[in-house]
């Protein structure tokens, strides 16, 4: 079964932003840094495509979503929750 999304490799830089976004916390970080498909992702992904345009070095390839060349939006709102979970005193991690 082809996989949901995946990295390229030697593109990705491992800044964990495609995981920081998620709204829906189906990415999932290997040992290595690289972003992996959660067990559930199939099922619960709402192919909202923050992950792929929010990736810098356009590393990230998703099985239904393509790049959007307008990737602004996304980037604000990670700076946006950034900013709410330094307020809450939180990490980096979803809300």
């Amino acid at each position: 079964m082809k996989e949901l999304f995946y990295p390229d490799k030697e593109k990705c830089i491992r800044c964990r932003w495609c995981a920081e976004i998620c709204p829906m916390g189906v990415i999932d970080l290997t040992k290595d840094g690289y972003p992996t498909p959660v067990e559930e992702a199939f099922n619960l992904c709402i192919n909202c495509g923050y992950c792929v345009d929010v990736c810098e070095s356009a590393a990230f390839y998703h099985a239904v979503r393509k790049r959007n060349t307008t990737s602004k939006a996304a980037k604000k709102r990670l700076q946006r929750k950034r900013e709410v979970n330094k307020l809450l005193g939180k990490p980096y991690k979803r809300l």
